[in-house]
């Protein structure tokens, strides 16, 4: 078995190696993540907090249409926490997709650098979109809360699994369409219209107990649809019927990660350094 050296020189097995391949890793999308923010949002004035105002603006304009749609229906869901449920998350989903098309082409600088791999440079990016779209998820939370439009979740548990679930199929979506967008630009272009086709089936702006008894054990074997259910259920507890299928989502969601990884390892070679 062959041994190789630690920065000090010590030599190490292939254990040892492996802590400090992840180590390198993880320092190098550390600060691929603060050269992210910095590209998108500046250093100057607030710059670093447009990470949660972003997404809360956009929810914040939803929330108030929505509000004043609901006024004329007869839907009795609370519809601060139910947009706050449904659209944080897409906001999360669309948002990686988007920031992983076409990210090699994007860092093409960052290429040169031995130590900033593929699989690095597309954490960094989907990291912004996930921790920034959950720290606004809670804020928001906390703020409507300290106003009186929302209560006390029912139990925090399912909120956060669902939150997880989501922003796994997000990251494991965003890098399959990212690594076949390196591949042929004609997957940017179709994604964009794809994208809003979709968005009835991710469970947003709908409860699953609201369709017809036999759609709905079809729509929960959509892991967007689930994890949405999922959020909601620690959200409203026995109050509101909801639906999910957590294993089918999990295992949908594991396909999908390992497609995009195999899609992901040579995408290097499709992408033209000159």
């Amino acid at each position: 078995m062959s041994l190789e050296a630690d920065p000090a020189g010590r030599q190490v097995g292939w254990l040892g190696s492996a802590r400090q391949m992840m180590a390198t890793q993880t320092r190098v999308i550390g600060a691929l993540v603060m050269r992210e923010i910095h590209t998108r949002f500046g250093r100057d004035n607030i710059g670093f907090a447009w990470i949660i105002l972003e997404p809360l603006m956009f929810c914040l304009g939803v929330i108030a249409m929505w509000s004043i749609a609901k006024s004329s229906s007869h839907v009795e869901t609370p519809i601060v926490p139910f947009l706050l449920s449904g659209y944080m998350p897409l906001l999360m989903y669309r948002h990686c997709v988007m920031r992983a098309l076409r990210c090699m082409q994007a860092n093409l600088e960052l290429m040169y650098h031995r130590q900033v791999t593929i699989f690095a440079m597309y954490m960094a990016r989907m990291g912004v979109e996930v921790i920034g779209t959950l720290a606004a998820f809670f804020m928001t939370w906390i703020i409507f809360y300290v106003w009186g439009f929302v209560e006390m979740p029912h139990d925090l548990g399912p909120i956060l699994f669902g939150w997880g679930l989501y922003a796994w199929y997000s990251v494991a979506v965003a890098i399959l369409i990212g690594a076949l967008s390196e591949r042929s630009e004609v997957v940017e272009k179709i994604w964009n219209p794809l994208s809003y086709i979709m968005i009835p089936l991710s469970g947003t702006f709908y409860m699953v107990s609201w369709l017809p008894a036999p759609l709905r054990e079809y729509i929960i074997l959509v892991p967007q649809v689930s994890a949405v259910e999922y959020i909601r259920h620690g959200i409203f507890g026995p109050t509101v019927a909801t639906y999910y299928n957590l294993p089918v989502a999990i295992y949908v969601t594991a396909v999908i990660t390992v497609l995009g990884l195999y899609f992901l390892k040579d995408a290097r070679s499709y992408v033209d350094l000159q």
